[in-house]
């Protein structure tokens, strides 16, 4: 195994002054400061180091020796179009998404991670919130949760492929002037090797189908309210995902959970679904056959989520707390088992939990009748 050390030199992260950031510049702002942090270009360049291009890509800038440096400060070039301040704010936790871009230049497929360091500094106790996370984190592009920190984070590159990194930021228990990575010497090491083992997959496996429908006693009659799910996950990690349901009405879950290898129910507003979908993401070890949602909207031709509820239902209902679309990147699945029509909208007492001859025969059931078979 070929193992390729790449030295990234961190510059003066340091807690700062009182100059604001604004928020436009910030994916997730916690405490409204900045930070400036220095990368050097490898000399090799067996790795490219490059800004990202997202907003956030215009930190990134070549100081006057080529090398890259990360520049969330007033040095920065475009400090007249973006208000920057002089460094994060005391207790703070300040998220950066996609700010630099990691490209394989190289021939050959490689397992990339920053070398972790029993002397990392972490938030100790005492000082508030995070205690024990590192006080600065690398993580894979918008996904605080996916760190690429330690040789247990570590992800494949292929040649020719570029990955944005984002960074966060805790600098809870400090005071300005102190700086987050000096016990590291204001240094890390990115490695990369070269025909290298990466990790075990860390990628979720995730699924969806209609399970069942729910109903509500009303006394006399029992009254349809919604559908119950079941994903399941067959990956080795548990995972968060995003529900989404087409029809009366719209409905969209986000946050939810599943753990490795199992399953859950989560039960969505819409009591006559046509589609529906779940989105999570997956850091390494992409199942087989799986689909991007930028993938899925390409064959399916949609233009995003908000057009893909208004045309798979057969009502055009958007939940009001549904995003107009979500990343690109997300993994998909689509549940294939909907039945035809739609389950009976209330059933007399005296014949609860069976549907109508017909809409059994569709397929549709309710939770009650469906719990008892199984």
């Amino acid at each position: 195994m070929q193992r390729r050390n790449f030295l990234v030199g961190i510059g003066s992260a340091s807690v700062g002054g009182s100059a604001l950031l604004g928020t436009g510049a910030f994916s997730r702002v916690e405490s409204q400061r900045n930070v400036t942090i220095a990368v050097a270009e490898d000399p090799d360049a067996y790795l490219g180091l490059d800004k990202c291009p997202t907003p956030n890509g215009s930190y990134v800038h070549p100081d006057e020796k080529g090398h890259m440096e990360l520049l969330m400060n007033p040095d920065n070039p475009t400090i007249g179009d973006t208000p920057l301040g002089s460094g994060i704010n005391s207790n703070s936790r300040s998220q950066f998404d996609n700010v630099f871009q990691i490209c394989n230049q190289g021939k050959e497929t490689i397992c990339v991670h920053i070398e972790d360091d029993e002397s990392w500094p972490t938030v100790p106790e005492g000082v508030g919130g995070d205690v024990g996370e590192r006080r600065v984190e690398f993580y894979l592009g918008d996904t605080p949760g996916v760190s690429v920190v330690g040789i247990e984070n570590a992800f494949p590159l292929a040649v020719g492929e570029c990955v944005c990194i984002g960074i966060l930021t805790r600098s809870h228990g400090l005071v300005e002037g102190d700086e987050l990575l000096d016990a590291l010497d204001n240094e890390i090491r990115i490695i990369a090797d070269v025909d290298g083992d990466c990790v075990p997959e860390t990628c979720p496996d995730l699924s969806v189908a209609y399970e069942c429908t729910t109903y509500v006693d009303e006394g006399d009659n029992f009254r349809r309210t919604g559908t119950r799910f079941r994903v399941t996950n067959n990956g080795p990690v548990a995972t968060t995902y995003d529900l989404a349901v087409a029809n009366e009405p719209g409905d969209w879950r986000s946050g939810l959970s599943v753990g490795a290898n199992s399953s859950t129910t989560p039960v969505a507003d819409a009591s006559v679904p046509t589609t529906a979908l779940v989105f999570w993401t997956c850091a390494n070890g992409e199942p087989a056959g799986a689909q991007t949602w930028g993938e899925y909207k390409e064959e399916n031709e949609f233009d995003d989520l908000e057009d893909w509820y208004e045309q798979v239902g057969s009502v055009s209902l958007v939940p009001s707390g549904a995003p107009s679309d979500v990343n690109d990147d997300l993994l998909v699945a689509e549940a294939t088992n909907i039945p035809d029509d739609e389950p009976d909208e209330d059933i007399d007492a005296a014949d609860f939990p069976d549907m109508s001859q017909e809409a059994e025969d569709d397929g549709w059931i309710a939770c009650v009748k469906f719990d008892d078979q199984n």
